[in-house]
């Protein structure tokens, strides 16, 4: 397995955290960064126990900056001050399971190129409806604008190699669009997305997400189809060049 560093953003985590960290260095991952997204001062103990765990890092915004400004804290971060071959960036509420994230890592070593996705079975019966919908949409809207069938267009659960990083610091998005961003722009430049089945895994009808199924769906959406005509706009540019 590659050198990878774990990145996970954290909204107000659950004392399960610990014990998911603990997993993932168990199985020898080089290092986690854990960014503490503007917590509730509650879990200020959680975020310290962590610090004090080898090769774990907390990086703190003092405000909710968003799910994408915080991926962009820690890939910032890795670049200034870590030599890895790439990060895995996976969710605080317990989604996505350390054996998936483990073998996106191991799968990580074979792909130079691209981004790996770790995607859901969203036809299980104990998908909640509004994630069922959501994605379903979201992958239609994806397949008929990029032409690239996408299963799991909202994972959280991705590997990126290293040289990526710079060129995913420019994507604008501070929340969940930025994820989409990052499809977007890989479809653009032709860069492989790599399809990874991982569990289905949803913890109380995933009531503690901070995703908010309308405004963010709705965001998301619109996202998906200016992204689709700023291709199509630099597609007719170059073929008139």
């Amino acid at each position: 397995m590659n050198k990878v560093c774990v990145i996970i953003p954290a909204l107000n985590p659950t004392r399960e955290l610990i014990d998911y960290i603990y997993e993932l260095l168990n199985f020898n991952v080089t290092e986690i960064v854990v960014v503490n997204d503007g917590s509730m001062e509650s879990c200020k103990p959680i975020f310290h126990q962590i610090q004090l765990i080898q090769n774990c890092t907390v990086l703190t915004h003092e405000r909710n900056k968003g799910k994408g400004r915080a991926l962009k804290t820690a890939f910032e971060y890795i670049l200034k001050n870590r030599n890895v071959h790439g990060v895995i960036t996976a969710d605080a509420d317990g989604q996505h399971s350390v054996e998936d994230v483990i073998n996106i890592a191991k799968k990580m070593a074979d792909v130079q190129n691209g981004i790996l996705l770790g995607v859901r079975d969203f036809d299980q019966d104990h998908v909640p409806a509004r994630s069922y919908a959501g994605n379903k949409i979201t992958s239609f809207l994806f397949q008929l604008l990029f032409k690239i069938k996408l299963q799991d267009t909202q994972t959280g659960l991705r590997g990126i190699p290293i040289k990526m990083l710079p060129f995913l610091l420019s994507l604008e998005g501070e929340r969940y669009e930025y994820e989409m961003n990052m499809l977007i722009a890989a479809a653009k430049r032709k860069i492989p997305i790599h399809q990874i089945p991982i569990q289905t895994i949803y913890i109380n009808k995933n009531k503690s997400s901070y995703y908010h199924p309308f405004k963010d769906s709705l965001k998301i959406f619109s996202i998906i189809i200016s992204g689709s005509v700023a291709n199509k706009k630099l597609n007719e540019g170059e073929e008139h060049v």
